[in-house]
């Protein structure tokens, strides 16, 4: 075998000098001499026979003398190269057509490595075994894919070069795409005759600069993850930061998890978990503790749903809702920081998702919206938290039918309505309320109680749904409350003991009302021995103990009337419906007085035992 030996010497000092070429002695020589661990030749010195065959005729290029793998692969596949960029999955006779077969006709763990066909007869006898870290195996899908084209600039057949995020490399760079397709193959990223980097990778991965070379996502260097100095340890890997394991810290080339595409390390959200889990990476948030709690967010008991891209509604009705964490977080984009209260703009860690911002049409209220314009979030001026929430949480989504427990938002946020949360309007600019619009600054507690801004502040949906615990994470991931309900105070509409909060509760301070009732959060209530609004305070509401839910609506997003006041006439959810008398709603007509103070008998009526009847002309 000297002869061969000595060709193939020639051929391969002849390259040029751009790599220091260290097969000798690397995973790849597997000769009898070799140094390394793990399997060798028993007798056999050549270390190039086992991939190149000198003189007899060879069955693929470059002079190859291997047997092919008699494996059925299984590729890569997800909908953002199969469906959204309209790439074919490759077949079999890709492989057979490419230099990646060569590759697998040992790293398929099937194929003998020393069967070769320049040697009689044909089997060389080794000693050891590869290790399961090297073996691909027949399913190549958790695999970084092979045999696609790298299109650059992207985007869908309609619409090529509108994703800027995927480029070719550069002609002088050693990543490198062949044939006039630019398809990626094995030898892309790997160099079989040089091991100076490591796991023969034809360059440092330090920074993970293999994968951005071609992966260039768009404000990914000014993330959190870019930027985090946190100290890591991957798994059999050396001490580093986040920031300079980068992409790797979520995806791997080569072994990814086979729940989720996009080779992920793990599902989607135990992804995320190898940081912010329990316990967290330092500098990093436990969220999941907070996924644990009673109420939350779907996002451990729903897989395999969520896609990318996701660019409109098709994945997010009724039979694929989901709240995976990317639907609300881009961990390319993201970065940290909170929303401001008062106000309703995105906080920095939603930058790079997604939401809508509805559109109402004719001026009706108590309608849901009659379009949606998607928005993507690249800053935190102008879009608004609300639109992340009205994407899952209106028609938009789920249609005409909100499934059992949910409401259409659209449709309580109808900025002509008598009433709302000033989540989308302000309270000044809710069109479809009367004069006095805001409440008073006595009525509210701090930060919406600045008087010089009364009614023209807005707040989030997050100022409302978030943990029970106020020094958890902020942001609606989970809550030991209902309805995702955010403490310090956090019983609506029943108190810790189980039963309906009353005036009674509050004048008589009883079952804690102060520290628990959810209202107290935003409105003080009672203030020095007095209720701070003069319905509340009167005799025969106060003394008589009236439910709270007696008179406004279970779910206070908004409501048809002024101050959020339901009718006996309104549906569940925002009807309690109870057994007793007044466990539910009994006004038939109420009118919002002159001034925030100014109620007396005749701005309510109702036919309940013990109820006043008002006169003149109530809100519809």
């Amino acid at each position: 075998m000297k002869n061969s030996l000595s060709i193939l010497f020639i051929l391969l000092t002849a390259a040029p000098e751009t790599r220091a070429l260290t097969i000798r002695n690397s995973k790849h020589d597997l000769s009898a001499h070799s140094q390394t661990t793990g399997p060798k030749a028993v007798a056999e010195q050549d270390t190039c026979l086992f991939c190149h065959a000198a003189h007899k005729p060879a069955i693929n290029s470059p002079l190859w003398n291997r047997a092919d793998s008699p494996v059925q692969f299984t590729f890569y596949s997800s909908n953002y190269l199969n469906n959204y960029l309209g790439q074919t999955a490759p077949t079999m006779s890709d492989l057979n057509a490419s230099k990646t077969k060569l590759c697998l006709s040992c790293h398929d763990g099937v194929t003998a490595l020393g069967s070769v066909f320049n040697i009689a007869p044909n089997i060389v006898q080794m000693t050891g075994s590869m290790s399961a870290a090297a073996i691909l195996g027949a399913d190549l899908s958790n695999d970084h894919p092979v045999l696609y084209d790298v299109k650059p600039g992207a985007g869908p057949p309609t619409q090529p070069g509108t994703d800027p995020e995927i480029q070719l490399p550069a002609a002088t760079d050693k990543v490198k795409v062949y044939g006039t397709t630019n398809r990626v193959e094995c030898t892309s990223c790997h160099d079989p005759h040089d091991n100076q980097f490591g796991d023969f990778l034809v360059k440092s991965n330090a920074n993970s600069a293999l994968c951005t070379t071609c992966h260039q996502k768009t404000n990914f260097a000014s993330s959190a993850h870019a930027t985090s100095n946190a100290a890591y340890t991957p798994s059999g890997g050396a001490p580093t930061t986040v920031a300079e394991y980068s992409c790797r810290n979520c995806h791997r080339a080569h072994g990814a998890s086979s729940a989720q595409a996009y080779i992920l390390r793990g599902s989607e959200e135990d992804t995320c978990y190898n940081c912010h889990g329990s316990p967290a990476l330092t500098g990093a948030k436990d969220i999941k503790t907070l996924l644990a709690k009673a109420s939350k967010h779907p996002t451990e008991t729903v897989a395999g749903v969520h896609k990318n891209p996701e660019l409109d509604a098709t994945n997010l009705g009724m039979s694929k809702r989901h709240a995976e964490c990317w639907d609300c977080h881009n961990p390319h984009k993201a970065k940290t920081g909170t929303h401001a209260s008062p106000g309703n703009n995105i906080g920095n860690v939603l930058l790079g998702a997604w939401g809508v911002e509805p559109t109402y049409g004719t001026a009706s209220a108590w309608q849901a919206a009659t379009s949606f314009v998607r928005q993507i979030f690249n800053d935190t001026t102008n879009y608004k938290e609300y639109q992340l929430c009205f994407k899952c949480h209106t028609y938009y989504a789920f249609g005409a039918t909100p499934p059992a427990g949910y409401t259409d938002v659209s449709v309580e946020y109808n900025p002509y309505n008598r009433s709302a949360h000033p989540v989308r309007s302000t309270a000044n600019a809710q069109a479809g309320s009367t004069a006095p619009k805001a409440l008073a600054a006595s009525q509210m507690s701090s930060p919406w109680n600045a008087s010089a801004n009364m009614g023209n502040q807005n707040m989030t949906c997050s100022d409302c749904h978030a943990s029970d615990v106020t020094s958890d994470p902020k942001g609606v991931h989970g809550s030991a409350s209902q309805y995702l309900l955010k403490g310090p105070r956090r019983y609506w509409p029943k108190n810790a003991a189980g039963t309906l909060w009353t005036l009674a509760d509050v004048k008589n301070n009883a079952n804690s009302w102060s520290t628990n009732l959810f209202c107290v959060n935003c409105h003080p209530l009672y203030v020095n021995g007095a209720f701070t609004n003069n319905v509340h305070e009167r005799d025969d509401h106060r003394k008589t103990g009236v439910v709270c839910i007696t008179c406004h609506v279970v779910v206070p997003h908004g409501s048809k009337r002024s101050r959020l006041i339901g009718y006996k006439s309104d549906p569940t959810p925002y009807n309690y419906g109870g057994a007793r008398t007044y466990d539910k709603l009994v006004i038939e007509g109420f009118r919002k007085a002159l001034s925030r103070t100014g109620y007396d008998k005749d701005n309510c009526n109702s036919k309940a035992t013990g109820c006043h009847t008002g006169s003149g002309t109530f809100e519809p």
